[in-house]
């Protein structure tokens, strides 16, 4: 690498410490509009991609009612699917592809024999030759898949890798899906109302498709029109609903603690008693203190019947689509300020950052669908550093099913084809991994002369902590990113406080923790909306639940605040990194902007950027750097 690409450990540090201001100002100013664009129309693309899968699985399932009347007549067994297959004890899970032939005709006939000929070659095939997913590489560049050595990574360790035919291979048999299923989709539109939807763009569609790529995923964005329309829709619901009065908010809170107590005295005539007269007040989508009360009851009776563990396991695997959480994610993205004000200062840094190197290494840690990407790959060509390499590397926990890779890839599938509309060197790795602690260094292919940034937000409370195991996995796990030595490390996490071991004074932490959620919820959305209702029902309600009818291993939600957090990070080894007061003050300016109300904070405290509300702190966000950057 060029010396003069080369980022010196002083200019990191000026970068960092915020003295460089000439610098930062050549950033335009409107890159905060441009980061929420890119995220909120990056969203809306997978949305688009996923809604044309969910219909292409529809036809398939037609199919196969078509097909097993023949197995039947001829006295053979009906091939199971690949998701039943995989919901048989002992059976090896597999990746799969959906395979549909160019000779699609209407007759039913020549439909079946080419259906069922290539379903039992595909089945086979995969119980016959594939390994254990534990041991597998998906290796693009190599266009084959292999078994993977001991040495050469972690036995729960699976990567994926993009740069060869095999994107080419998947995205012709995505492109003949969506010719030959052109007709239902339309219909589907029609019947949804979204005649205007138009085709997801594959890789090999983008370099000819660039306007298309830009109005998808670009500069279509409604994103005020569309807060200022739930907005409305909350004045309207005020209007229509009178407020809570205080006095039955602490009537409910009275109750479900007196209900509380009996469930741990094991009163079950008291208990059963209150539980009626708290669902008498309760509903899944009346006010906020109705939905605490609907939530809370069944909590409180999954304690007292004890199939609180039982009930939880449900809830874990009950299958939610992508779908709905990808409409979740965007809903929340754009009413709250919290992960856009965080994903803001992270990118804007790493801009700082990159204007003095020629290869910027991301490893994302929990990458999820790889929404915080676009903006930035976006500003490296906007602010005329289209000569930076950029390396990502996406890492999370394996999906569960037949495809454990299928988060990281798919996400990996996306920032390529936008890194090539936007002309930006490209590469990207991601890895799938259950224990991320047994992340090997040579797994992330870290190389000497880069600017390294480590980022990981809101997902280390889902590594077990000194519970699961003396040597804590969170410990290990900071410890693992210290080794990394990077520049610099993004520490974002939701500042919660760590719950009683003891029932009672953990169920008042658990519930005036929610009651503020599901208060601050009742502001930002609409009652009546879909994915609010979802959102508390599958996903808060799912968490209190655990929090308060699970103990043992079982008990898994475990939140620290910040200051714990700190402890931890310094423990690892790490300096602590000061805010950039710039960057800072346009967080604060564009709060301010979009929530002209002042509903919600933003706060510093030991070189914490901490966001929240009505005087709770929720966010917390901190940057830190290897130690001897310092020396």
């Amino acid at each position: 690498m060029p010396e003069n690409l080369m980022l010196p450990t002083e200019d990191i540090l000026e970068v960092l410490s915020g003295k460089d201001q000439q610098e930062k100002t050549l950033i335009s100013s409107n890159y905060s509009d441009i980061a929420l664009k890119a995220t909120l129309n990056f969203i809306s693309q997978i949305l688009l991609e996923e809604d044309t899968k969910d219909t292409l699985f529809h036809e398939e399932s037609v199919v196969r009612e078509m097909e097993k009347p023949f197995y039947d007549i001829l006295s053979k067994n009906y091939p199971h699917t690949v998701d039943e297959s995989d919901n048989r004890e002992g059976t090896q899970a597999y990746p799969h592809s959906i395979v549909h032939n160019s000779s699609y005709q209407s007759g039913s006939d020549n439909l079946v024999t080419i259906q069922a000929s290539e379903f039992d070659k595909r089945v086979e095939k995969g119980k016959k030759f594939l390994p254990g997913i534990d041991k597998l590489i998906v290796n693009f560049k190599a266009n084959k898949l292999s078994v993977a050595s001991t040495s050469e990574q972690g036995d729960d360790l699976v990567r994926v890798g993009f740069e060869g035919e095999e994107e080419k291979q998947e995205n012709f048999v995505r492109n003949q899906l969506r010719d030959k299923n052109k007709s239902n989709i339309d219909d589907l539109d029609h019947l949804e109302g979204r005649n205007h939807k138009v085709s997801a763009p594959c890789s090999e569609e983008t370099a000819r498709r660039n306007t298309l790529f830009d109005k998808v995923l670009l500069k279509h964005d409604n994103y005020m029109k569309e807060l200022s329309n739930l907005r409305e829709a909350v004045q309207r619901e005020v209007r229509k609903f009178s407020e809570n009065d205080q006095e039955d908010v602490d009537e409910i809170k009275k109750l479900l603690i007196q209900c509380s107590h009996a469930v741990y005295a094991n009163d079950h005539q008291m208990a059963e008693d209150l539980i009626k007269l708290i669902r008498n007040q309760s509903s899944l989508d009346g006010d906020w203190t109705q939905r605490i009360a609907f939530v809370f009851s069944d909590a409180l009776e999954a304690r007292l019947t004890g199939t609180g563990s039982e009930v939880w396991r449900r809830l874990l695997a009950k299958r939610i689509s992508t779908l709905e959480v990808l409409k979740i994610a965007q809903l929340i993205i754009t009413v709250c300020p919290f992960p856009r004000t965080t994903m803001y200062y992270a990118n804007r840094t790493i801009l700082n950052m990159a204007k003095k190197t020629g290869v910027l290494h991301i490893i994302d840690l929990g990458i999820g669908f790889g929404f915080q990407w676009p903006s930035v790959i976006q500003a490296l060509s906007d602010q005329n550093m289209k000569g930076i390499k950029l390396r990502i590397t996406g890492v999370d926990f394996p999906r569960p099913g037949f495809r454990p890779t299928e988060l990281v890839e798919e996400a990996g599938r996306r920032l390529e084809d936008y890194a090539r509309s936007f002309n930006v060197p490209f590469e990207y790795s991601g890895m799938a991994s259950k224990n991320w602690e047994t992340i090997s260094l040579d797994d992330l292919k870290i190389i000497k002369d880069e600017v390294l940034i480590v980022n990981c937000f809101w997902r280390l409370r889902e590594i077990g902590d000194e519970a699961v195991s003396l040597n804590s996995p969170r410990d290990q796990v900071l410890k693992l990113i210290y080794k990394m030595k990077p520049h610099i490390f993004f520490e974002g996490v939701l500042s919660i406080q760590t719950f009683s071991p003891f029932f009672i004074p953990r169920f008042k932490q658990c519930l005036n923790l929610y009651a503020s959620l599901f208060e601050l919820l009742d502001i930002l959305i609409p009652r009546d909306n879909k994915q609010r209702q979802i959102m508390e029902r599958d996903f808060l309600a799912r968490d209190i639940l655990n929090v308060l009818a699970c103990e043992g291993s079982d008990w898994t939600m475990k939140p620290e605040t910040y200051k714990q957090w700190h402890q931890r990070t310094l423990r690892a080894g790490f300096e602590q990194v000061p805010l950039d007061p710039a960057i800072v003050e346009e967080c604060r300016e564009n709060l301010t902007e979009a929530y002209k109300n002042k509903i919600f904070f933003i706060e510093e405290d030991g070189n914490w950027l901490l966001q929240g509300w009505n005087g709770r702190a929720f966010d917390a966000l901190s940057t830190w750097c290897y130690r001897s950057l310092t020396k």
